[in-house]
């Protein structure tokens, strides 16, 4: 397990510091600093905030005023070693931006390792596509100041966790199944694997979910055209990449952004890859 708390760079009580593009402020508490934050008004708007135990472990949330929502740990008879708040600097951020933050944070430190208290991956907010880039430009104009102050925690976005496939299962091979759905012009492929399915490349996507679809349909859809996996092909989306997906409902999610599973058969009138 990485030791974040080691690499803090100082026992100041309160660090501060904004990142470059001077959109967010970051402030990390520790000691006697948890007795000075209702001196800190920029904390009572929406934020993030990510709480860093004794073990190393990290427990991402976000809220309407951040401060607030981290009553539990800032007022707890045994407060943790660390603490930081991140939140909109010049403007605030709004309860979206801040969800989707949340998010952005989680995936970058997931994507470094690091072990977590949330039991789930927050789930983020939907969001234009224009301020979803502009938060990850934020997040990754916070990453020199904060490697300055906790390197440990100066963990760049990478990609979206929908991305990481799982290592091969010895049997994968042994099992070798393709499956193919069609709907309304669009086409999902899939490989089944022993935990779930991988969409394949060459996939053609609904561009816009439906309205029924969910929220967390809208946010891998926006985080997934931001990083490329999904690309414009005429009225639809092209993938690019391999996607994992659990479950047959979650891969229609995906595709078509509905939950029918009994669309997808097998494909059974081609050679399989390997035999190529």
């Amino acid at each position: 397990m990485i030791n974040i708390l080691s690499s803090v760079a100082s026992n100041a009580p309160v660090i501060d510091a904004v990142s470059q593009n001077g959109n967010l402020r970051m402030i990390a508490v520790q000691n006697g600093g948890f007795d000075v934050l209702d001196q800190r008004p920029e904390l009572k708007q929406p934020g993030i905030y990510a709480c860093v135990a004794d073990n190393n472990r990290i427990y991402v949330g976000y809220g309407g005023s951040v401060v607030a929502r981290a009553h539990r740990y800032t007022h707890a008879p045994a407060r943790p070693p660390l603490l930081v708040f991140i939140v909109g600097n010049d403007e605030p951020l709004t309860l979206s931006e801040a969800a989707a933050l949340e998010r952005i944070t989680y995936q970058a430190f997931s994507g470094a390792a690091h072990s977590f208290f949330n039991r789930d991956e927050p789930f983020g907010a939907p969001i234009e596509l224009d301020t979803y880039a502009k938060l990850q430009r934020d997040w990754a104009s916070l990453m020199p100041p904060l490697s300055q102050i906790v390197p440990a925690l100066a963990c760049p976005w990478i990609e979206p966790s929908h991305v990481r496939i799982p290592k091969a299962h010895p049997m994968d091979a042994y099992h070798e199944e393709y499956l193919v759905a069609e709907k309304r012009g669009l086409r999902g492929v899939l490989k089944r694997v022993h935990d779930g399915y991988l969409i394949q490349p060459g996939s053609r996507v609904r561009c816009e979910p439906i309205r029924s679809a969910g929220n967390l349909c809208h946010v891998m859809r926006i985080e997934s055209r931001y990083c490329g996996l999904l690309v414009p092909d005429h009225d639809q989306l092209r993938l690019t990449r391999p996607v994992f997906r659990p479950t047959l409902t979650s891969c229609s999610k995906f595709v078509f952004t509905t939950g029918e599973t009994s669309i997808w058969a097998p494909i059974r009138d081609q050679l399989p890859p390997t035999a190529a």
